[in-house]
């Protein structure tokens, strides 16, 4: 039975969402820090650093598989950096957004 080929554009976005969900629901919801502090801590990790931290199963909140470590070692490069990419700059983004809300209310 020949393999199915894998579209990596499509799984690119779909698991950096999910990788970014998670990352959003730990730094709101499970962290001691700081939302601010928890991105900041994130935010030079790699793609595989990041889906290995927020690994869980059909019962926890996190949404990052087994089966997507496996994906990412397989990844060809340029999806990698793709995917690298993507979660800088929407790290990037909300740790600007939340600088901006503290700075804010400390005024």
């Amino acid at each position: 039975m020949p393999r199915r080929r894998m579209d990596w554009d499509s799984y690119v976005e779909d698991l950096a969402d999910r990788i970014l969900g998670s990352l959003d629901y730990f730094c709101w919801e499970v962290s001691g820090d700081t939302p601010l502090d928890c991105y900041r801590a994130h935010s030079d990790l790699d793609p595989y650093e990041l889906a290995e931290e927020f690994l869980g199963d059909e019962y926890s909140s996190y949404e990052v598989r087994e089966r997507d470590l496996k994906l990412l070692k397989q990844m060809p490069r340029a999806y990698y950096d793709r995917l690298r990419s993507i979660l800088q700059r929407q790290i990037e983004k909300v740790v600007r957004n939340l600088e901006k809300e503290y700075a804010t209310q400390e005024d």
